[in-house]
């Protein structure tokens, strides 16, 4: 089971697609620099797991943002940059999620905990 909490940083809910310019595509820089933040924490929890390998079969995931103030921003794309961020280190692609329990709270300041482990067949 992999797990990592992540405070005080702002959970992107920006859309997490493409954009084009200047003959290339790139993403924004707010979801670049969050999807960075988050791996960073993931690794730093990896590293103290012995023998981590990214999980290679159907995983479920917890997910729970808090947020510091009741602004309208969708759980849904918190959800699509977060599972971006974590390919590669805890899972070998986002497409192996079958399932999630996404919750958004409200609190005094910015939270992210996730939880991911495999899915039970």
């Amino acid at each position: 089971m992999f797990e990592v909490q992540l405070d005080g940083v702002p959970v992107i809910s920006k859309k997490n697609r493409l954009r084009f310019g200047k003959g290339r595509t790139y993403k924004d820089k707010v979801v670049a620099d969050f999807e960075a933040e988050l791996s960073k924490a993931a690794t730093e929890v990896i590293v103290q797991l012995p023998d981590w390998k990214p999980i290679t079969v159907p995983v479920k995931m917890v997910v729970v943002v808090q947020q510091p103030d009741k602004r309208r921003r969708d759980l849904q794309n918190f959800l699509d940059t977060i599972c971006d961020s974590l390919n590669n280190l805890v899972y070998d692609d986002d497409v192996q999620i079958v399932s999630i329990d996404a919750t958004k709270t409200f609190g005094k300041s910015w939270s992210l905990y996730i939880s991911v482990e495999p899915a039970e067949n």
